[in-house]
């Protein structure tokens, strides 16, 4: 079960787009290796910040500040 939050969130988006890992992968600037956006999207793997937020863009997803949840 996949319990990162940003991961099941990037990967609700794209599938609200319609839009595989592959197409995901591909939109990225500049393009990431499809088969770590599909271990990404399905938690069998964790990637740093700067992949993230290039999935992010690719989506269309802004990643900001919120409040702290204690």
């Amino acid at each position: 079960m996949n319990t990162d939050w940003i991961s099941v969130t990037l990967a609700a988006r794209a599938e609200t787009l319609g839009l595989s890992a592959y197409a995901v992968a591909a939109k990225c600037e500049p393009p990431l290796d499809p088969g770590t956006v599909s271990r990404y999207l399905t938690g069998r793997c964790r990637l740093n910040s700067e992949y993230v937020g290039r999935i992010c863009d690719a989506l269309g997803l802004v990643v900001r500040p919120g409040k702290r949840v204690k």
